[in-house]
């Protein structure tokens, strides 16, 4: 007996070892996760306050989301069918878009976008921006980008409207783009015009910062942007001096998107404003390239004696086109039509007619930019609450934590995360799922273009011949009337559709409806020449462009045309080499098998 005894005592011991390791080891994990559950709370304590709003500064306070945020910084590029964070050309991918957007700065330069991060980098970098290289190239009327291009791409917008025009919206918007980025301060110990003054950590080229977002007091989520909080007005909502628009928590988990995602046009206000300039236009020996004298220094800080001052400009001001669209009601393409007609209406040099003047049609055209709110609003999610930081910013776990993710991108990158909190289907069935909807709504679109680059041509043809029979301009306006308009509404549609980055996915539904507008109208517009044609004695045959015909239109990358600015003929305009470059041949390959729809290659589970 005294023999088991003295056997059991060692196996007890080593057990209560064992358990007492087991209990420590447990309650410092407790206490890890209990440190990790408290790790939003501040690691280095810094004030915020919209005086600094970088996310360098903020980030501070808030690790795990900047790193999260800045993810996109250093990660490899990579294209998806239909986007993804490679900035190829998307004329080079589409070429139809050279012809659809003919006689706009978007028919030189148009690259897939890169994320939040990169935004007001390749907003400056862009060619659209660059009065010289566009003068150079074909589009003498540019006058230069102002500021209200600035409201998406900058974090540091709000502070410039506050502090550099006083408050001033419309004399915000109406100044130069290349004059109010000059103003940017230097924060965060970096030396002022420096190269990181000019970068994108908090710099001039920084982008979509926490601020824009969130209050510094209690981080609640807040509408920034003057753009969507007078639109939201427009619509029927309420002004709310913390959050800018009274809206519960849910519906501000998608307002915040709103403040740019959405499609948006310049209002001319009639009248003129007190801007800030520059003095270069006092001074004869700074020219443009074409020989004319420059008004502003297409840089980002005051050099050369150039200084800030003051002067009267023509005012313009941000509107989103949304008087047809109530609050509480899901968003149609026939409420721009209503708006727009009616804006183009106004009297006293407020009416707003067009972006541009299409280059072969002569038709008021509309460019429509990035719509994911409109589309989404009537879309099933929307109607069931779902929210767009819920798909594209889903809840993750951090050690103990439950937090918002911060990298925002495709919801497809973490399905897991964005999509199987409601669907219990599996990860591969939702990703094929979302690729069948997305190769349809293509061929729609695709559908779209083809049929709208054909009414293009014919309308076309059908000037010059008028042309040849002595008819002026305008009396070849009033006999295209019915084909121009349709050139004009069906554009619009398609243009929506692929403006906007989910290829239909938002509201399939409502994408399809407006494709096969799109389609339908500019078929009517072909059916209102050939009764002109025949009216004018001109041979008519309908034009039927295809993704053949299209591709030989390939413009290749940006290059400069003429010796200029440090730059020779021939030379690449963008120095980075991950930007306006060939889309991979994958997505050419789906692209030629979309129209015509070859589902036998194309149907295929998604790898």
């Amino acid at each position: 007996m005294s023999n088991k005894k003295s056997i059991a005592m060692p196996i007890v011991l080593i057990l209560a070892i064992i358990i007492g390791i087991g209990i420590v080891a447990l309650l410092i994990n407790i206490n890890t996760k209990k440190n990790e559950t408290i790790g939003l709370a501040p690691k280095s304590p810094v004030e915020l306050n919209d005086d600094n709003p970088t996310f360098d500064h903020w980030g501070k306070m808030y690790p795990e989301y900047l790193d999260m945020y800045l993810k996109v910084e250093t990660e490899a590029p990579r294209a998806t069918d239909f986007g993804g964070n490679l900035a190829y050309s998307k004329l080079i991918r589409y070429p139809q878009l050279t012809i659809l957007w003919a006689g706009y700065p978007f028919s030189i330069d148009a690259n897939e976008e890169r994320g939040h991060f990169w935004i007001q980098v390749d907003q400056m970098d862009t060619a659209r921006n660059n009065k010289d290289f566009l003068n150079a190239h074909g589009f003498k009327a540019f006058a230069g980008q102002p500021t209200a291009c600035m409201n998406c791409h900058s974090g540091w917008s709000p502070w410039l409207y506050k502090n550099v025009a006083k408050g001033d919206w419309v004399a915000f918007n109406s100044t130069k783009y290349w004059t109010m980025i000059k103003n940017i301060p230097a924060v965060n110990g970096i030396t002022e015009n420096s190269p990181e003054h000019s970068g994108p950590h908090g710099g001039k080229r920084m982008g979509v910062t926490c601020a824009d977002c969130h209050n510094p007091n209690d981080m609640t989520l807040r509408i920034t942007r003057q753009g969507l909080i007078n639109s939201l007005v427009m619509r029927g909502y309420e002004k709310d001096s913390i959050q800018g628009i009274k809206a519960d928590r849910n519906e501000m988990r998608t307002l915040v998107c709103a403040q740019c995602h959405v499609e948006y046009y310049f209002k001319p206000t009639g009248s003129k404003v007190k801007v800030m300039g520059e003095s270069i236009a006092n001074d004869p020996s700074k020219k443009w390239f074409d020989g004319t004298q420059k008004t502003y220094d297409e840089f980002d800080s005051w050099r050369d004696g150039n200084k800030p001052t003051e002067i009267q400009t023509d005012g313009i001001e941000l509107v989103f086109p949304w008087s047809a669209w109530k609050k509480g009601m899901p968003f149609r393409i026939e409420m721009f039509d209503e708006h727009y007609a009616k804006v183009g209406a106004l009297g006293d040099g407020k009416a707003f007619k067009s972006d541009w003047i299409h280059k072969d049609t002569k038709a008021p055209m509309l460019k429509i930019q990035h719509p994911e709110f409109e589309l989404y609003s009537g879309s099933v999610h929307a109607a069931n609450g779902v929210s767009c930081a819920d798909c594209h910013m889903p809840y993750v776990r951090s050690g103990a934590k439950k937090i918002t993710q911060h990298n925002i991108t495709s919801p497809l990158a973490d399905i897991n995360s964005s999509c199987k909190t409601c669907h219990n289907q599996s990860e591969e069935v939702i990703r094929n799922q979302i690729a069948d909807i997305q190769k349809s709504i293509a061929f729609d679109l695709r559908s779209a273009e083809y049929a709208t680059v054909s009414l293009i041509w014919d309308i076309k043809k059908i000037r010059d011949e008028l042309s040849k029979q002595g008819k002026s301009d305008n009396e070849i306006n009033e006999i295209l009337k019915e084909p121009l308009e349709l050139h004009r509404k069906g554009q619009m549609r398609g243009d929506f559709v692929g403006a906007e980055n989910s290829t239909g996915f938002h509201n399939p539904r409502e994408a399809s409806r407006m494709l096969l507008q799109a389609v339908e109208m500019a078929r009517q517009g072909q059916t209102a020449l050939a009764i002109i044609a025949g009216r004018y004695n001109i041979d008519y045959k309908p034009s039927n462009a295809t993704f053949e015909d299209l591709q030989k239109l390939n413009p290749g990358e940006i290059k400069y045309k003429v010796d200029m600015n440090g730059h020779k003929a021939g030379d690449r305009y963008y120095e980075h080499l991950n930007v306006n470059g060939n889309p991979p041949k994958e997505n050419l390959e789906l692209d030629k098998n979309i129209k015509p729809y070859m589902h036998t290659k194309i149907d295929n589970p998604v790898k």
